[in-house]
């Protein structure tokens, strides 16, 4: 685990299905989170995830007060 260098949120870093870039997601499962992390790789959340019970996530840059700074790879 690691926390936001923004907000001092905890979070955790983890590789994305599509894109493999290192992508931060709020620790715990959300009831309303669009992602699920299978195999180590986040993607988004679909019906058969949710037949199968997995937890939902979320992306850490829709709930940090500050994601808007970094956006684009970087503070601003």
């Amino acid at each position: 685990m690691a926390n936001c260098k923004s907000c001092g949120a905890e979070i955790e870093w983890v590789e994305g299905e599509r894109t493999g870039k290192p992508m931060p997601l709020d620790v715990g499962a959300k009831p309303d989170g669009n992602l699920v992390v299978v195999n180590g790789k986040a993607r988004a959340f679909t019906a058969e995830d949710g037949k199968l019970h997995r937890e939902r996530r979320t992306s850490h840059f829709a709930t940090c007060p500050d994601a808007k700074e970094w956006r684009g790879g970087g503070r601003s």
